[in-house]
């Protein structure tokens, strides 16, 4: 814009802004504000919000102080947003003090909190052990008719089981129930945790055996946190026992579960039996972590077997998985012990640089060991190579593979696979297989690892016959895929409805001894509520809870969904409810659903109820929200209200974009308010706005039936100058605009245009032109000439 001449608006800034910092892109976004005001633009409290609320997310939250301070001297006064945003942040970096002046000062400026503000500094508070500042908030947002939310009492809860104090964890949830909230998983979770902390494990299985009376069914989370008790209990035994309960109820054991077992069956002298569980554990296709391979390096060093330790440490890295520091920590030690001093010594810290995601600096090291005449090895390169790629440079790898080629040095799996995965995020899949191919001609094998960046690459692109053969060439070479690899097909050909075909991969994911996991089932929902076989769909959501998989939000959003597309409403509302009795807390999505689907089908009222239920239980409201309410206001001819909640949204802080705008045009038009219609037309450029193609056509249509076809007739043949080409809408919108006011002459010649265009008249055109021809001699010619 600024090369052609063209300044932005402040409109065009602050959408830019509000776009780099969702994107997490907080330094371009301040670098565009600072352009903002050298260019005189000025920033509004929404620039200002947005911009200190991606700093506090990014932990600058100095450089967010000063720009409020800024802010108020340009003579803007903040919002509950802006002060809640940095109060939230000063909380999280321990600047209690700081963060009570802040919200002091607000207050003192008759800017209400809300309950986001006080949950903010409960938390803080909590964090620090300041168990009277939080019950003298608590009792403050009471008194001042702030409903504390379900986060606000599991805050507390969680803090006081941390510090050991259960009992008075236990009196908060007495409150909790006291005030209509029911304790859900989250919560007794956190009370068994507690107990577990304390070593109470007696009372701890009490609290898990009175969920399930409950009716609340424990999850994996649940049997993790009892198991971990146990294990540091040194009862591993009664550990075990509730490791086959959970596979019996149908759970499938994560890899925290796992970790803590293999942990508890060496911290009790049971090594073989901790090996045992590993091989179990990597067989059951449950990705070994970070803490895994810690675990085992761990126990097989205490025991003495550095040659295991360091072959398993070798496989770690060939599995693609970058040992951190407490690993090389780990083996230094145990070398040492062994009498090894100088392989310790060969531990880099290029690899610590690569860890902590400092990419520039680890590059920087490795330019000056080269330079000092260090070689470096495979393992440095694939180090450099993998962090580079992680960073998106792409570009930068494929020319350090080269030169790590030129110098003699083969890669191995992880590094091919590492600039494999970059390029087919980079949708380059045919740059992608040259390097597959390159890595299988030198005898390199691949791994599943690799295979899944290919398979989610050509998926991704829609080429389905290069999946499969991909898939049975990786069958073909013994190499099993894993639970990701079969979500990776599952996922791709439920989007494209080819359901049946997403069914049988997960008949072979189950034959294979792959389980499936929630993700699968979600997305066998959300295939099936596509096609709108909702009684299919459902069946899924059975059959998941019945294996013991719990839904989550994404699970009830998915067939909320389905329901209101099929305008199935009240089994969505009683989804709905039975989400919020399970203690899930729904939503944006399925609150901009449900509203839409209520007006889908006339019930206008409760789509209202529902819209102000969603606004007092803190859920942010979004463009769509607004999209949602504002088109079923206007459907049912409510115009004022319709206004009043689109100004509410600018007040808001919210810039409605030009599908907000085509609504209240369309809905002017047909109230007969054809001037604010156009009115509102004109004003878009000065808003940052461009009419587009459905604007354009709302209006010539609101025009031609208030009979002001001049104006319709001009709108249309300037459409170009908007930037959008009429299309078939635009055409016989204009067509039926003359013909209903008897100029044939006009509808003919742009019938004539529209046809030589190449589209054609719809039905209800076609219908207006055979109802005249029968009276017009004229016409009917035309018609029979055509």
């Amino acid at each position: 814009m600024f090369k052609l001449g063209l300044l932005p608006t402040s409109v065009t800034f602050s959408t830019l802004i509000n776009g780099f910092c969702i994107e997490g892109k907080i330094h371009q976004a301040v670098r565009l504000f600072d352009q903002m005001v050298e260019t005189g633009c000025k920033p509004d409290v929404f620039t200002y919000t947005t911009i200190l609320n991606g700093l506090c997310k990014m932990g600058n939250t100095n450089v967010a102080l000063k720009l409020l301070q800024k802010m108020k001297d340009r003579g803007l006064e903040p919002n509950v947003v802006t002060y809640s945003a940095i109060i939230d942040s000063l909380c999280k970096d321990k600047l209690i003090t700081d963060a009570f002046n802040l919200f002091s000062q607000m207050k003192n400026k008759g800017i209400l909190p809300y309950c986001f503000t006080y949950s903010c500094l409960i938390q803080g508070v909590c964090n620090l052990g300041q168990w009277k500042e939080a019950i003298k908030l608590w009792n403050e947002m009471v008194a001042m008719n702030i409903v504390p939310n379900v986060v606000t009492f599991n805050i507390l809860v969680d803090a006081l089981c941390k510090e050991g104090l259960v009992s008075d964890a236990l009196g908060v949830v007495d409150t909790m129930i006291r005030r209509g909230e029911q304790p859900y998983i989250f919560t007794y979770n956190t009370l068994m945790d507690g107990y577990c902390l304390r070593g109470e494990m007696d009372v701890a299985i009490k609290v898990f055996n009175l969920m399930m009376f409950k009716g609340i069914l424990p999850d994996v989370r649940s049997y993790s946190i009892v198991i971990n008790g146990y294990c540091k209990c040194r009862r591993v035994d009664e550990a075990m026992r509730l490791f086959d309960e959970m596979t019996q109820r149908g759970l499938i054991p994560d890899t925290v579960v796992y970790n803590t077992l293999i942990g508890g069956l060496y911290l009790v002298g049971r090594d073989v039996a901790a090996k045992e569980l590993f091989k179990e554990m990597s067989a059951s296709g449950q990705p070994l972590s970070i803490v895994t391979y810690i675990t085992m390096l761990n126990g097989l060093c205490n025991h003495g077997n550095l040659d295991e330790a360091l072959e398993l440490f070798q496989a770690m890295k060939d599995d693609g998985l970058i040992p951190n520091i407490v690993c090389y920590n780990i083996i230094i030690d145990c070398m040492c012990k062994s009498g090894r001093i100088e392989d310790a010594r060969e531990i880099t810290l290029i690899n610590g640089f690569c860890i902590e995601g400092k990419i520039h600096q680890a590059v920087r090291l490795f330019d000056q060991m080269v330079e000092t005449g260090c070689k470096p090895d495979v393992f440095t390169y694939t180090t450099i190579l993998n962090g580079l790629c992680k960073m998106g440079n792409t570009n930068v790898a494929l020319k350090l593979l080269q030169k790590m080629k030129d110098r003699g040095l083969e890669p191995n799996v992880v590094t091919y696979s590492a600039i494999i995965d970059s390029l087919c995020k980079d949708k380059l899949i045919t740059d992608a297989f040259n390097l597959f191919s390159q890595m299988k001609n030198k005898g390199i094998l691949p791994n599943c690892f690799t295979y899944s960046c290919l398979i989610q690459g050509v998926c991704n692109l829609g080429q389905w016959k290069e999946a499969i053969k991909l898939w049975n060439e990786m069958v073909a070479m013994n190499i099993l895929p894993n639970v990701v690899t079969f979500n990776i097909l599952v996922d791709a050909l439920c989007k494209e409805g080819l359901v049946s075909d997403a069914l049988g991969v997960v008949d072979t994911m189950i034959r294979r001894g792959e389980q499936p996991d929630i993700f699968t089932y979600n997305t066998l929902m959300d295939g099936y509520c596509l096609r709108g076989e909702m009684d299919v769909a459902i069946k899924v959501f059975n059959l998941m809870m019945f294996k013991g998989i719990l839904p989550d939000v994404r699970s009830y959003s998915i067939v909320i969904n389905g329901y209101c597309k099929c305008r199935r409403v009240d089994e969505a509302m009683r989804l709905f409810d039975e989400m919020t009795q399970r203690g899930l807390i729904p939503d944006t999505v399925v609150y901009n659903t449900l509203i839409g689907g209520l007006y889908l089908v006339g019930r206008d009222v409760a789509a209202k109820e529902l819209f102000k239920e969603m606004s007092a239980s803190g859920q942010p409201l979004s463009i769509v929200t607004y999209i949602t309410m504002l088109n079923g206001l206007c459907n049912h001819g409510n115009l004022d209200e319709a206004l009043e909640l689109f100004q509410a949204m600018k007040d808001n802080g919210l810039i409605p974009n030009i599908v907000c705008y085509n609504i209240i045009i369309d809905c002017m038009c047909k109230s007969g308010r054809i001037e604010d219609a156009r009115e509102i037309f004109s004003s878009l450029p000065s808003k940052g706005l461009h009419p587009n193609v459905i604007t354009c056509n709302i209006l010539i249509n609101g025009l031609c039936k208030g009979g002001l076809l001049n104006e319709a007739y001009h709108l249309f043949r300037k459409m170009e100058d908007h930037g959008c080409l009429p299309s078939s809408c635009s055409y016989n919108t204009v067509i039926k605009g003359f013909l209903l006011n008897k100029d044939i002459s006009k509808a003919m010649q742009f019938l004539d245009e529209m046809v030589n265009k190449g589209f054609s008249a719809d039905a209800s055109t076609g219908e207006m032109i055979l109802n005249l021809s029968s009276n017009c001699d004229f016409l009917r010619m035309f018609v029979g000439a055509h």
